[in-house]
């Protein structure tokens, strides 16, 4: 049975999960998210990271969290956001490794207290990344921001993300999320990489993964774009896709029209 990576002379999978963030493409978008991230980790408060689905915005955060130093910063991800109003108070202790309480009263007393005492006895400031938040009620999300109000809304001492898809952005403009969104300190929409992005997104790919030479041309690079839209999730299935056709078929590169038959094949 024909291997992908004999076949094309690769040492592994270029579009794996498993890379490491240092190895990741410093594209635009992802410059843009670190840096305000970088400025949330200084200020503290809540950051709003939003963006369409496989648009980078769990990779940014796991690049956020490799670059704190573990003795100022205790990072705390969760991708869980299919939780009541309730629950997310319990999720949140839980991650902590708080022991369970029952009424809500001590629950959330517990919580600020432990985010108090790592930030001032301590030294460490408590990093909260929620994922897929867009999945959050909104009656989560008030519990939330009334989490944050420490020392009579005078303080920040921890840092909340709440990353989801770009719905998120339409539900702070909800009336009834108003006093939320006067919260949020920083916001950022993560955008989807424009044509020469990709092709740059799939050269370095193919390079950290071997490739011995260009595996797409100019215009297979171009197809790629159009049936990924710029993401790079669809960018990396697309042309992992693409390859596997150019091996059935006896090919040691992709064109355009292997790219667009192969994204066809896939959507039947």
């Amino acid at each position: 049975m024909k291997d992908l990576l004999t076949w094309f002379g690769m040492k592994r999978m270029p579009f794996g999960k498993d890379i490491k963030t240092a190895d990741m493409l410093p594209t635009d978008a992802l410059t843009e998210c670190s840096a305000r991230l970088d400025y949330m980790k200084r200020n503290g408060g809540i950051m709003l990271l939003t963006g369409d689905p496989g648009v980078g915005k769990t990779i940014a955060m796991r690049r956020f969290v490799d670059n704190l130093n573990d003795n100022l910063y205790r990072p705390v991800y969760t991708p869980l956001a299919t939780l009541s109003r309730n629950d997310v108070l319990k999720h949140l202790s839980d991650r902590l490794g708080l022991p369970p309480r029952v009424a809500k009263s001590a629950l959330f007393t517990q919580l600020q207290q432990e985010i108090l005492e790592s930030r001032e006895q301590r030294g460490r400031t408590i990093v909260l990344l929620l994922d897929e938040a867009h999945l959050l009620q909104t009656s989560a999300l008030q519990e939330l921001r009334i989490l944050t109000n420490f020392k009579m809304d005078s303080f920040d001492p921890f840092i909340l993300v709440l990353a989801g898809h770009s719905e998120l952005r339409r539900v702070m403009d909800f009336a009834v999320m108003e006093p939320f969104a006067q919260r949020l300190r920083m916001r950022y929409h993560m955008p989807p990489l424009d044509p020469e992005g990709t092709a740059a997104y799939v050269a370095h790919h193919m390079t950290l993964a071997g490739a011995p030479e260009p595996l797409f041309d100019e215009r297979a690079m171009h197809a790629l774009y159009d049936v990924s839209y710029g993401i790079p999730r669809r960018i990396g299935n697309a042309a992992t896709q693409a390859l596997t056709y150019a091996m059935f078929a006896d090919k040691r590169a992709v064109d355009p029209e292997m790219v667009l038959k192969a994204a066809t094949a896939a959507q039947a």
